[in-house]
């Protein structure tokens, strides 16, 4: 009886032990088939995070260049507007002292140096166009002319200054403040190096 007995322990023992292995087996397939399920779940995940994270990246480069953008437009257009002022502050202020000089005796042995310049350059007669206010000085200019003869007109330019023709040789020369005035207004982008669409 003995000997049935521990063939039957031997027995039941081998069929646990069979059962043992099948439930572990069973249990490795289940943690593999779990992990590879878990694994591609963790992969989907990454990928949809690096998804989100590069729209994101890229939304937020593409909204900081846009800002960024704005921002030195606006820069710019503030500079240029002040550009504009201080332009007109210089222009103004050119014209203030300007309006003092044409009054003084400065004025009329300058504009009678240009002619005789002008005249000397041209070799030849000229007409000499003065801002109206200045048509009172034409006799006391003419002889800056020398051998040349010098008719007087009046210009359209109202700072001062003068222009003439010399017709024989069809010679112009413009020495009038307000095309100085108009030429210093043009350079100063140069000058300050400010341009708005730059």
């Amino acid at each position: 009886m003995e000997n049935v007995e521990a063939k039957l322990d031997h027995f039941i023992n081998a069929i646990l032990s069979d059962a043992k292995r099948e439930a572990d087996a069973l249990y490795q397939e289940i943690k593999g088939e779990s992990d590879a399920a878990m694994n591609a779940a963790e992969d989907e995940a990454l990928a949809a995070a690096y998804r989100h994270i590069k729209a994101e990246i890229s939304r937020i480069e593409s909204d900081c260049g846009r800002r960024l953008s704005h921002n030195v437009m606006e820069n710019k257009r503030e500079l240029f507007r002040r550009r504009e002022a201080m332009a007109d502050e210089v222009t103004a202020s050119v014209k203030e002292k300007l309006s003092g000089y044409v009054k003084t005796k400065a004025y009329a042995e300058q504009l009678r140096s240009i002619i005789s310049s002008v005249l000397a350059t041209f070799e030849s007669d000229a007409t000499v166009c003065l801002r109206p206010e200045d048509m009172p000085l034409a006799e006391t200019l003419r002889p800056a002319g020398g051998p040349y003869a010098v008719t007087f007109t009046e210009g359209s330019f109202e700072l001062g200054g003068l222009e003439a023709t010399g017709p024989a040789r069809k010679l112009h020369v413009d020495e009038t403040f307000d095309t100085s005035i108009y030429e210093l207004r043009s350079r100063f982008s140069e000058l300050f190096g400010l341009k708005l669409g730059e």
